[in-house]
């Protein structure tokens, strides 16, 4: 019997997704683990793999609407069984009156509220690309009097919609500054003892993991374990009550070609720097690669993002939902200060830690801020 292809949860409160691409056609052979379609949910956008071997038939259509979780989208038949009637190439010549656009040009057309009636097509066989519809997005806006000299000269403004993954960001950045009590600590913590652990564990590291041990990764290790003591910085919210987790999961914000994702780093607290080190290193290989799984971005309870290496001197991050912490670390700079009675250079970087409000009071993260000092400044780490 043919194996039917249903619409998966892959969220805990997920009800239904949108299918934004389908990655194989009508009739193409497929073997478990083949990447069938993206979904998008109201967190992120996830792959869906075969659940089986043969031909895929009877691809449900990309409409942009929801569809319940557990809808058959397809399905696979082996290569004895009956099959439909061929259906034609998605690029066939539509039937009379349809109009022809790719998935990804019907999306933006959706969400720009475009006519795609009103559109000629510049793909194969007049279909309608991205770049048509954004083209005519920006047709018939009114010039704005008084253009600087640039825009004079011919230069216009271009028309970027956002991709599923920045929307999703958006949305859900946006929901925690309306909906979570922001409040934040900084804190300035010399990292003399951190920078020289690790250029005496350098070459060890190399040898033993094939990567350095960057300082995200060895200041990761140290929250891991100074977490331990402060479980309501390991927190999420939960309706009306914050839900305390045994186990510490990092999440490490990243850039991949201008979208901001964050992989995560399990098990933190029982983990070597060794052991994270190979881990971090896998993760963002994968994420550069675009070959990152869904799984592997999900289930974090506290998020470290890095902008130091950008030359950035400190800033404040919003809190990653249901998280009830991140903390932002800025570039380490030489800075004067005070040293028995002596004003020296060391080594300063600014951390700052956003709490939510409604889990974690000011003492609570101040204790936090006082022990992860004390545990960088004196590179409390277990090689």
């Amino acid at each position: 019997m043919p194996v039917e292809v249903i619409l998966p949860k892959v969220d805990m409160d997920m009800e239904t997704g949108v299918i934004i691409e389908w990655k194989v056609v009508d009739g193409a052979r497929v073997r478990p683990g083949d990447i069938l379609f993206d979904i998008e949910t109201s967190k992120s956008v996830m792959e869906v793999e075969s659940p089986g071997a043969g031909i895929i038939r009877k691809l449900a259509p990309i409409t942009g609407e929801p569809i319940a979780v557990g809808t058959a989208v397809a399905w696979i038949y082996g290569e004895n069984e009956a099959e439909p009637a061929p259906q034609p190439a998605p690029d066939a010549p539509a039937p009379r009156g349809e109009v022809r656009a790719s998935p990804a040009a019907r999306r933006i057309a959706r969400e720009l509220n475009v006519d795609l009636t009103t559109i000629s097509g510049s793909g194969p066989g007049g279909r309608i690309v991205e770049d048509d519809v954004t083209a005519a997005a920006t047709k018939g806006q009114p010039a704005a009097a008084a253009l600087p000299l640039a825009a004079e000269a011919g230069k216009e403004d271009r028309l970027v919609p956002f991709n599923p993954v920045r929307r999703i960001v958006a949305e859900r950045l946006a929901e925690s500054m309306r909906t979570v009590p922001h409040f934040y600590l900084t804190a300035q913590i010399d990292m003399t003892a951190l920078r020289a652990l690790q250029r005496r564990i350098g070459a060890e590291m190399v040898q033993a993991t094939g990567s350095k041990a960057s300082l995200t990764v060895l200041i990761a290790h140290i929250v891991g374990r100074v977490l331990v003591d402060h479980p309501y910085l390991n927190a999420s919210s939960d309706g009306n009550a914050a839900r305390l987790h045994p186990t510490i999961h990092i999440g490490i914000a990243i850039d991949r070609a201008g979208d901001l994702i964050v992989p995560v780093l399990r098990d933190v607290q029982a983990r070597t720097l060794r052991e994270l080190v190979r881990d971090f290193v896998t993760l963002r290989n994968e994420a550069r690669s675009g070959s990152i799984r869904p799984a592997q971005m999900r289930g974090g309870t506290f998020t470290i993002s890095n902008l130091g290496m950008y030359g950035v001197d400190a800033f404040t991050a919003i809190i990653n939902p249901p998280e009830c912490a991140i903390l932002a670390i800025g570039r380490t700079v030489d800075t004067p200060v005070g040293r028995e009675g002596q004003i020296v250079l060391r080594p300063m970087a600014t951390f700052t830690l956003s709490s939510d409000h409604r889990i974690v009071d000011g003492v609570t993260a101040a204790r936090f801020m006082a022990d992860l000092r004390k545990a960088i400044e004196t590179a409390d780490v277990a090689v």
